[in-house]
């Protein structure tokens, strides 16, 4: 928050009140600190509506008032009576009063815009931080797909059925589906697609993958998440499983069975 020393030494500027020496540490200030600048521009536009509100010209009525109160006022002060002394003080500081306050309204408006700009800097910064963080983490996590060991690619997987499925991720699932050489990671390639199902392009892999597996654990697999999706566009492919005489007897089976679910 601009402090009221900074907000003074604001005003003095803009009225032409400086010294040249501190004018030229201001300006050169100012040059590097755009929130300074901010907080000028917003000094400049508060003086210039001060400036445009229209001069009133007292009536003849409210000065013979004024003239009185005045009178009046003095009385009280040459009065002894202390409480005449105390209402007087409070009659004559109203005005500095008024003007005090316009001031701490002033500062603590231009104090509340550098603080709400700040605030809102630094919660961009945090955001596109935590972006970049996830960025390089899914990365990362991608790129263990790649790792010779099995329990490593397992654990990417794990990771990656975690995240908010995006074209990247349903895509190095599905070719860790496809072409992963160890069976149980391909059946966690496809669980993990299984878990993205509302994006139509896993449910897509899974139901082609049933036509190249080769694993009958990784094709019952792929059958009991396609019937408990109740995706009936599974059914060609598991109507030809179940009349395919050489797939083992086991998975013909079972695609019989989730066969006659689906229809």
């Amino acid at each position: 928050m601009m402090h009221d020393k900074t907000a003074l030494l604001l005003m003095e500027y803009l009225d032409g009140a400086l010294p040249a020496e501190e004018r030229q540490q201001l300006e050169a200030q100012l040059a590097q600190d755009a929130d300074l600048r901010k907080n000028l521009e917003e000094l400049q536009a508060v003086l210039l509506q001060l400036e445009q509100l229209p001069e009133q010209t007292p009536s003849s009525g409210l000065d013979a008032r004024f003239d009185t109160f005045l009178q009046a006022e003095k009385r009280q002060l040459q009065s002894p009576n202390w409480l005449g002394r105390l209402r007087s003080f409070q009659a004559l500081s109203r005005v500095e009063w008024q003007l005090a306050a316009t001031f701490a309204l002033l500062i603590i408006g231009l104090g509340f815009g550098w603080f709400w700009r700040v605030n809102q800097q630094q919660q961009a910064e945090i955001a596109a931080l935590r972006q970049e963080m996830r960025s390089t983490q899914k990365m990362l996590v991608l790129a263990m797909l790649e790792e010779p060991s099995a329990s490593d690619r397992i654990q990417a997987v794990n990771v990656l059925e975690q995240e908010k499925a995006d074209p990247q991720i349903i895509k190095a699932l599905i070719n860790t589906l496809n072409f992963d050489d160890m069976v149980n990671v391909r059946m966690k390639a496809a669980q993990a697609l299984g878990s993205f199902a509302a994006d139509p392009n896993a449910r897509k892999a899974l139901i082609n993958s049933l036509a190249t597996q080769d694993s009958p654990e990784v094709q019952i697999t792929i059958i009991e998440i396609l019937v408990a999706l109740g995706d009936k566009g599974a059914v060609p492919s598991l109507r030809s499983m179940s009349e395919d005489e050489e797939l083992m007897d086991f998975v013909r089976q079972q695609a019989a069975v989730g066969l006659d679910v689906l229809l």
